[in-house]
């Protein structure tokens, strides 16, 4: 892996939890061969002439741009704001897999689910900043909602009529 970066600006609750799956420590390294990982392959350019390289800004992670032989990031180290807001969507959607994975199972016995979103964001290194509970637990019903909402038609597909 190279320790050339790029900076993508998350939310709190995001980049803390990034860094805990990543290894505890900033900048990340994405694991080789991961779907974000050949995104920034193929999606790293040269940087444009007439452009400086970034400097990590507040509230910015630094993810380091992995190393292939074909694909050096020492030429090939920049990404446009369109292709970061894309990379986001991604770790935003693992992010999302990873909660709903955690939590469905246990909150269908009827545990409390503020404790359920408290005890994830403490295995997955997330601090409480006075917002991000209330964030994990709104992303959370939102995803649980879409889930019932596409069994709920699944089912009525199968009554006859």
């Amino acid at each position: 892996m190279s320790e050339i970066c790029i900076y993508v600006k998350m939310p709190s609750y995001l980049r803390q939890w990034l860094i805990h799956r990543h290894g505890g420590c900033e900048p990340i390294q994405l694991v080789r061969g991961s779907a974000e990982s050949d995104f920034l392959k193929k999606s790293t350019t040269k940087l444009p002439d007439g452009v400086l390289p970034p400097r990590q800004q507040e509230g910015e992670l630094a993810i380091c741009i992995p190393y292939y032989k074909s694909h050096d990031p020492r030429t090939y180290n920049y990404l446009s704001s369109n292709g970061k807001n894309l990379l986001l969507e991604m770790l935003k959607n693992d992010f999302k897999v990873d909660l709903w994975e955690y939590l469905h199972d246990i909150d269908r016995c009827g545990s409390e689910l503020n404790g359920l979103i408290y005890q994830f964001m403490e295995l997955n290194g997330i601090k409480e900043d006075g917002t991000n509970s209330d964030t994990i637990k709104k992303i959370y019903q939102r995803k649980k909602n879409s889930y019932k909402t596409a069994l709920n038609r699944k089912n009525r597909k199968k009554i006859p009529t």
